[in-house]
């Protein structure tokens, strides 16, 4: 009878174990499958920094006293005294006009006035003997009024016949030459305060740029006459208005050159570290994938370590190999880098150290 049972259970015995070993290695086969479907990744973490992109812009190197020089009234120039790129002092004379008109014009003045104060005198003379009215004697009070006025204009006007220098500096243009016929305000010299250090770059801001700046902005100021060093300087003035042609905001960086030689009409380029910063988050660069525009994506490991979860960010700026973002990471602690670009939302993902 034992025998029997033995006859019995043993093929039953060996088909278990049969399928049992079968069921291991479809198991462990599956499981090879699946580790050779699964895409390779990598984890950066997402990181937060206060950080303010810096706002880039150009402009021309210049002074802030550049002054136009120009004659009060028009003529003949009879001399300049100056060239340009030639140093020059307050006060200096540059320049004179031909005065024969402008003396006449003068010495036409101050004759009226004499007539007319010989005439007033006269007539206050007359006045005593009640041989003139008190109305002729108002009227020629009147015309030696105006004729004073008119001596003093005429005066005036001789004595800004010439061009003085305004401040010390250098003589950057010259729009005229000697005996040239040119208007009342026409400038004839441009001159510079070079020789006081006292450079600045004007620039042009777009809004977007004008609200994240401030005055006292600490800036980069780099030149082509220069193209290893830099320049410190700051924001110094900051228009309120746009320009009416280009729609910029109007602003002047005041240099600090330094022993370097700079000249008016360098062009500069100009790097503005706004003081005001923000918090963002920022990740690589190669953990976004499908971006257009300030949108894109990145990859996101689940809590099972192998499925993979899609979400959409915005993007506020790129800035060396790291992308900041403006939204989307709440919570988020890591973020897949490499590998992202071979990843769909059903893909199965294994985690190399």
């Amino acid at each position: 009878m034992k025998q029997l049972s033995m006859r019995l259970f043993a093929p039953l015995f060996f088909g278990v174990l049969l399928w049992s070993c079968g069921a291991k290695e479809k198991k462990e086969e599956s499981q090879t499958t699946l580790d050779e479907s699964a895409v390779a990744i990598k984890l950066a973490p997402v990181e937060t920094s206060e950080y303010s992109l810096p706002v880039v812009s150009s402009g021309l190197i210049t002074t802030e006293t550049e002054s136009k020089l120009s004659f009060k009234v028009g003529g003949v120039i009879s001399k300049i005294y100056v060239k340009e790129g030639e140093s020059v002092s307050k006060g200096q004379l540059l320049a004179a006009l031909d005065l024969t008109e402008i003396d006449a014009q003068v010495a036409q003045a101050k004759n009226n006035l004499d007539k007319t104060k010989r005439d007033l005198e006269r007539g206050q003379r007359l006045l005593k003997d009640s041989a003139a009215t008190l109305e002729q004697i108002q009227n020629l009070q009147t015309a030696f009024n105006v004729a004073d006025e008119g001596y003093r204009i005429a005066s005036f006007n001789k004595q800004y016949a010439t061009i003085r220098a305004n401040a010390s500096g250098k003589v950057i243009r010259k729009f005229a030459n000697e005996g040239e016929l040119v208007g009342g305000g026409t400038p004839v010299l441009a001159i510079n305060a070079a020789s006081q250090n006292e450079w600045i770059v004007k620039i042009g801001l777009p809004d977007v740029d004008w609200v994240r700046v401030k005055k006292g902005d600490k800036a980069k100021i780099t030149t082509d006459a220069y193209p290893n060093e830099s320049f410190d300087g700051d924001l110094n003035v900051i228009n309120e208005g746009a320009d009416a042609y280009s729609g910029l905001y109007q602003a002047e960086v005041r240099v600090k050159p330094g022993n370097k030689k700079l000249a008016s009409g360098l062009f500069a380029k100009v790097e503005i570290a706004p003081s005001v910063k923000k918090s963002f988050q920022h990740v690589p660069i190669e953990a976004l994938v499908e971006g257009q525009g300030k949108k894109a994506y990145v990859f996101v490991v689940n809590p099972d370590k192998k499925s993979v979860r899609k979400l959409p960010v915005m993007v506020a700026f790129l800035e060396n190999k790291m992308a900041y973002i403006a939204d989307g990471l709440k919570d988020v602690t890591e973020v897949i880098s490499a590998g992202s670009a071979f990843l769909t939302e059903n893909s199965t993902v294994k985690i190399d150290q």
